[in-house]
């Protein structure tokens, strides 16, 4: 009597070994989305004519330009470098930074006030403080503008007992034109280990 083989029993789940290209792939994908998901907020704003009016192709270019420009290494030790990430892109003229100021309490970035064609006095300085360790962003809440030459972040808690990235960059009065987003750096202290 001859017996059956079974090629396919949707009562016995397929273990399929996924390739190398498909892991480093997602690995890539999911490092780029844990990274700027809780950007989210700004990246919709400050990349929504890239994304032609529509936040979430906004949020999608913006991966995409994480994924090409600011992933290094090979699966699985891929890592994000984070003065590559442009949480901000445009056309309007970026800020010449001159001095960046950090204490446990505040964080201060002093700047060229210089207008140039496409930039004017009025145009505001946007600071995004982000720990993606810690879970938390935020951005300055003070208007600062262009020709004050000068900003200044009180810290939040959450912020004074870890490691942060720092970005700027620039908007318009009317929030149509926006710059490309400069790193500051990762600042702030590691937290104490209990030896």
């Amino acid at each position: 009597m001859k017996g059956v083989e079974f090629f396919y029993d949707r009562n016995q789940p397929k273990k399929k070994v996924q390739s190398y290209g498909r892991l480093a792939v997602q690995q890539r994908m999911r490092l780029a989305m844990a990274f700027l998901h809780p950007l989210r907020p700004i990246i919709a704003e400050s990349w929504l004519t890239q994304g032609k009016g529509n936040q979430s192709k906004a949020f999608g270019q913006a991966l995409k330009a994480l994924m090409q420009e600011a992933l290094e290494g090979h699966y699985p030790d891929q890592h994000i470098v984070a003065e590559r990430v442009r949480i901000s892109t445009g056309l309007l003229p970026a800020l010449q930074i001159e001095d960046v100021v950090y204490d446990e309490q505040t964080l201060e970035v002093y700047f060229s006030g210089e207008t140039a064609p496409l930039a004017s006095g009025t145009d505001e300085v946007v600071l995004v403080v982000y720990s993606p360790e810690a879970g938390v962003a935020g951005k300055s809440t003070e208007a600062s503008y262009r020709r004050d030459g000068h900003i200044q972040l009180k810290l939040p808690p959450p912020l004074r007992a870890t490691r942060f990235h720092a970005y700027i960059f620039m908007h318009n009065t009317r929030k149509k034109l926006f710059s490309r987003s400069i790193y500051l750096g990762q600042l702030g202290s590691e937290t104490p280990s209990n030896d």
